[in-house]
């Protein structure tokens, strides 16, 4: 399965360790900015196995 995140870089990273918890993370991508210049979200794209 593959998951978009869309967080603060922080939020973001929190949330991959907790998923790390309970499923087996595959891969996750570094941080991406979000496409809006000003935004303080980025994007971290996570491959999961249940």
């Amino acid at each position: 399965m593959k998951i978009r995140l869309i967080a603060t870089e922080e939020d973001a990273s929190e949330l991959v360790e907790r998923l790390r918890q309970v499923v087996t993370v595959v891969e996750a991508s570094e941080p991406y900015p979000n496409r809006h210049g000003d935004s303080v979200l980025v994007r971290v794209y996570v491959e999961v196995r249940l």
